[in-house]
């Protein structure tokens, strides 16, 4: 994860690019428990469930923090 902004994440996947990750107020967000957007740094490795919008964008269903942080 590279930053926060507002209730959207944005990723740099492993080849570089960057991706859009919006979440809402059914987005769960897990951080060893349960957490809050606000938990996640940048740099912390997570893995996403969503759907893609057609802006490019993709909305958050689940956001789990990745372990070997």
């Amino acid at each position: 994860m590279t930053k926060v902004v507002g209730n959207t994440l944005y990723l740099r996947t492993a080849s570089g690019e960057t991706v859009k990750v919006k979440t809402t107020g059914t987005t769960k967000i897990r951080i060893v428990e349960d957490g809050g957007l606000r938990d996640l740094d940048a740099g912390t490795a997570v893995t996403v469930q969503g759907s893609p919008g057609q802006d490019g964008s993709l909305t958050a269903t689940t956001v789990n923090e990745r372990s070997g942080r």
